[in-house]
């Protein structure tokens, strides 16, 4: 396929990644497989003090015509993001941790449709995986469907189809450079995914994903700490701002999650504080007719309720 502009960039962040580097940037390749132009390769090594940013410039130099390589010391997931987006120049971006992957022949796909299509957002059902022994998934091609405003605000708070991630999304790279990340080290994505949903009206979703996500025992999302729940808080309440008291039903059962793992790490401090005030705010009848609110948040809502 040749195109003669740049639709996607590809940002490829990277911290202290040397032991799964290889195989992530192998896959970024084996996805793009069919592409002559039409993409660029944004590689970022953030305080790294092993070999990342080595292995990074090594893949630079072999693959020059695509790719650009930068070291930064944010130490700071938010501010290297926006630099990132800072350096695309694609009509669209899309986030790439250091240590996933990407399916084979599944970048060239989307390319191809974003070029043809220039949907505003297309976002996709993120496969997650916790090891990768004996994985065998193969991408199977993109099912876009056409979703209104309110059908991806209500996929995203249902949080089963889609979740506030920026990996594995193809955003429009003017809506980012508008609307940037937060300074946060982690949950970022979690702020800034409503408003970038609530300045979106043609969007295209698809359950098959290019993407999978691999959870870690020592990632940064797998470790909780009381700054994180902090700004998981925070994200939630930028989430409730955007989205407004139509969706409160559905944002409630977000609080719920919030106060059932990981209440006992916020001690008594204004987070918790926040949290219980939000979860004694929510109106109970409402929320349990209300067929969009699964069964097992309205038993988990009972059970916090009658303090147990």
């Amino acid at each position: 396929m040749m195109v003669d502009r740049k639709i996607l960039s590809i940002v490829l962040t990277a911290h202290n990644c040397e032991a799964y580097l290889d195989k992530t940037l192998a896959t970024l390749l084996s996805s793009l497989a069919g592409l002559n132009e039409g993409y660029e390769i944004i590689l970022i090594s953030d305080a790294s003090v092993d070999r990342t940013a080595e292995i990074l410039q090594q893949f630079a130099e072999r693959h020059a015509h695509h790719t650009r390589l930068f070291q930064v010391d944010f130490r700071n997931i938010g501010k290297v993001r926006n630099f990132g987006v800072q350096q695309c120049s694609g009509d669209y971006v899309t986030m790439v941790d250091g240590d996933d992957w990407l399916l084979a022949g599944a970048l060239c796909d989307v390319v191809q449709f974003l070029a043809a299509s220039q949907p505003e957002l297309l976002l996709t059902r993120l496969n997650e995986e916790h090891g990768d022994s004996d994985l065998d998934i193969s991408w199977t091609g993109l099912q876009p469907q056409p979703l209104s405003q309110p059908q991806a605000i209500k996929k995203l708070l249902i949080h089963k189809d889609m979740q506030a991630h920026f990996i594995g999304q193809f955003v429009n790279r003017e809506l980012l450079l508008a609307h940037p990340f937060p300074p946060f080290h982690c949950y970022e994505d979690a702020y800034l995914f409503p408003t970038i949903l609530s300045h979106c009206q043609h969007i295209v979703f698809s359950r098959s994903s290019p993407y999978l996500y691999f959870k870690h025992g020592n990632s940064l999302s797998s470790r909780v700490d009381s700054e994180k729940v902090e700004l998981l808080v925070e994200a939630t309440e930028e989430m409730e701002r955007v989205f407004g008291y139509q969706y409160a039903n559905l944002i409630a059962c977000h609080w719920i999650n919030i106060f059932q793992r990981y209440g006992r790490n916020m001690d008594n401090t204004p987070s918790r504080q926040k949290v219980i005030k939000r979860i004694k705010e929510i109106s109970s009848i409402s929320f349990l007719l209300d067929p969009a609110i699964r069964l097992s948040f309205k038993k988990k809502y009972l059970k916090i309720k009658n303090g147990k």
